[in-house]
């Protein structure tokens, strides 16, 4: 699969700020899961989209001429995402501030089940190393494929398939991990009430 050059960087008519909007229209909403994704729950993705934005509006010449637009925003993304979440644990680990729970970034609707499976792949992904975090995040629940993830955080391509393969094992391993901790938590809530 070849990456697609961004059409609008060939428009001489339009000025870059203005090519910057266009893609801010076509890929925001994306980018804002996938960065709350990257970030965990301790950081807000509505800042952090602002600021991969805010990086290409400084860079009009870099986004516009990249290969991929969408692959070099989520590279943005994923460095800002890395650097807010390092600020974070160093803001914890100094008692800096007391870090509140972001609200969800997914429609208020959506049923019990799903948050909490949505939380417990939260759970998860924070015990990936932020190299992993990164490739599992953008290939499985963004949908890049793998040259794009490759020029975002660049990489060679089969260091994208090495870590995601990784990646997944680390996670299946975890998720298990969890499972069983809830079957016996969830068994001695059991026995509990029955007394």
């Amino acid at each position: 699969m070849s990456v697609q050059p961004f059409p609008m960087a060939m428009e001489s008519d339009l000025s870059p700020a203005e090519a910057v909007r266009r893609l801010y229209v076509a890929h925001a909403a994306e980018l804002r899961l996938g960065a709350a994704r990257l970030a965990g729950r301790d950081l807000d993705p509505d800042d952090l989209l602002q600021e991969v934005f805010m990086v290409a509006l400084r860079k009009p010449n870099d986004v516009l001429t990249a290969d991929s637009p969408k692959a070099w925003l989520y590279g943005v993304a994923v460095k800002v995402a890395a650097s807010r979440r390092r600020t974070a644990k160093v803001r914890r680990f100094f008692g800096l501030d007391d870090v509140a729970e972001v609200a969800s970034p997914e429609s208020p609707t959506r049923t019990m089940e799903q948050r909490d499976a949505s939380k417990r792949v939260e759970q998860v992904l924070s015990k990936l190393s932020d190299k992993k975090r990164e490739v599992l995040v953008l290939f499985e629940l963004q949908g890049l494929p793998g040259e794009e993830i490759a020029a975002a955080l660049q990489i060679p391509l089969k260091t994208v398939w090495t870590r995601l393969f990784h990646a997944r094992k680390e996670f299946a391993a975890e998720l298990a991990r969890l499972e069983v901790i809830e079957q016996r938590t969830s068994g001695v809530a059991e026995e509990r009430r029955h007394e």
